[in-house]
This record gives structure tokens, sequence and C-alpha cells, in this order.
């Protein structure tokens, strides 16, 4: 309990420009592994420089970035930042990037304001952005969601785009609710079926058509360890090449998203979208327990709204 103490007080202290400066640091970070320059994150905000150096002199007094001077110098948030960031998206997502006519571009919601919530015909919201704004356009079809504050998944078409002000105004279609539920909820009642990473193509491919599934974790059973997923798209390219009696481990997919027990259905829709997958394995103590996949998730939403 102290130590949310703490955080709910360092979240009271920061301000919006202080958090949308945070977010993009950590976004630059994590994307580079590199030291962040000032001008970068003001190029992304569309900010002044000196107006960063100087809110990031701040979050550095605060414990939230560490800087290195001279040419190959920079900044790069501490672990302070990321905890405090996952502390924001344990009540709301931090930020949600944005999809412009269906392709994802680099443009975050860090701010949401809905208006004319009361007016059936018309709802607006006005959208914080950062990134590259000049990226929209009036008339562009956009989603975004989860957003923050809100458990909302977005879509509409922009009305104005303000540079200035880093902010967009959305003509509102469409608003989807996301229900503050966990992966374990999802899978509950759900048996996992799994695979030996010895198995032939040929037998898994009669279990996904018996079981009406689409992918398998596959496990080393001598040493109990998830070593990937095998899909129905890698069954058919095997099928292909007239090889269906390899083993499974041959066309296996070794870059899974794993996902925790405990993690919440909007960090979940925003590991999807981020990693462009239309599944996820739930693991607990290293061990899978469960798949989720966007069908899992539509039927959720769907049934509660």
């Amino acid at each position: 309990m102290k130590g949310l103490v703490i955080i709910m007080v360092e979240m009271a202290e920061l301000s919006f420009t202080q958090r949308e400066i945070l977010r993009v640091l950590v976004e630059l970070y994590s994307r580079s592994q590199k030291l962040v320059k000032s001008t970068a994150i003001a190029n992304a905000l569309g900010r002044d420089e000196g107006t960063i150096r100087n809110v990031i002199l701040n979050l550095k007094s605060l414990g939230f970035v560490e800087s290195k001077t001279g040419p190959a110098g920079g900044y790069k948030p501490t672990g302070r930042a990321y905890n405090y960031l996952r502390a924001l998206s344990d009540i709301a997502p931090a930020y949600a990037k944005i999809r412009k006519n269906g392709d994802e571009v680099n443009v975050y919601v860090v701010g949401v304001e809905l208006m004319d919530l009361t007016n059936q015909h018309s709802t607006k919201a006005v959208l914080k952005v950062a990134g590259d704004i000049d990226l929209l356009k009036p008339g562009d079809l956009i989603k975004a969601g989860p957003l923050p504050t809100y458990r909302l998944i977005l879509s509409g078409v922009v009305l104005l785009v303000d540079a200035f002000r880093s902010e967009i105004v959305v003509e509102v279609e469409s608003l989807v609710s996301v229900p503050k539920i966990t992966a374990k909820t999802l899978i509950d009642g759900r048996k996992l079926l799994t695979v030996d990473n010895n198995a032939i193509i040929n037998d898994i491919a009669k279990i996904l058509s018996a079981e009406n599934i689409r992918g398998l974790p596959v496990m080393d059973n001598g040493k109990g360890e998830l070593l990937g997923m095998i899909t129905s798209a890698d069954v058919i390219k095997a099928y292909i090449k007239n090889d269906d009696r390899a083993p499974v481990s041959k066309y296996l997919k070794t870059d899974v998203i794993t996902v925790q027990p405990n993690e919440e259905l909007a960090e979940i829709i925003n590991k999807m979208i981020k990693y462009n997958t239309g599944r996820v394995i739930v693991v607990d103590e290293g061990k899978p327990v469960g798949i989720i996949t966007r069908t899992d998730i539509l039927k959720r939403i769907a049934a509660l709204n």
C-alpha cells in the first residue's frame, strides 16, 4: 500500500505537459534503445525545444529522466518513468495509436475530451495528440483506442487539425466500450490444447480441424517449456510443399506474444495492435494456460455493448 500511495502522489504532481513529454520520451527510447535528443521530442510534439529542455530538467529532478551531456548525449527514461506510466495504464491506457483509413500512422492520442454526448445526431471528440500530426487531414477516417481516461475505441472523421495546440477534432461515428476484465476472465472455463514439438504437421491439421481452432501452442514436453505457436496458415504452407510429415518444430513461430493472467483487456488489445497479431498466449509462471484471439475479444465486447 505504501508504494501505491507514492505512485498516486507522483501522478497528481505531473502536469499534462510533463506526462505528454515523458510518454513521448519513453516511446522514442523504447523504439531505438538510444539516448533521445530534445529536438526529437520537440519534433514529435510540435513544440519549442527550449520548452522541452526545461520540462525534462524538471522531470530529471523528480527521478523520471537520466541524461548524458556531449555530442553523443541525450535523455532516457528511468525505471520510475516506466512504473509511473504503467500505473497510469492500470487506470486507463497511457496512449493510443491512431489508424488512418485502416493504416497505422505515427500519431498517438494522449488525451481526449468527448463533447455533445447528449446529442443523438452528432458527437464530437477533441483528441490531444503526439507524433506527426501533419499526417492527419480533415476528411480522414480514423480509429483509436482504447483511449486514455476512457475505456473506449473511437472511430470517426477528422473535422479539424490544430497543429499549434496538437489537437484534432473528430466527428464520432462509433464508440465501443472496453470492459475492465482480465485475461484470466477471458480464458476461464476453457481447456487449453497444446502439442509436442515432435508432432507431425498431418496430426496438427487433424487437431485444428476437429477442434475448429486456428492455432496451438507448441511445447517441449521434456522440459515443459513453451516453444512457440503453430497456426493453420503454417500447416497450409507445409501442405503446399508436400511436407505434411514434417515435425511441427520445422514450421512453428517462435515470436509469440504472451500476456499475464492479470493483464486487462485494454492492455491486451494494445499489444495485439502494436505487434499486429491476432492471438496472444496467456502465461502463468512460465506455463501457457490459455489463448485469447481477436474473435474472443470481439465477442466479449459485442455481448457487453
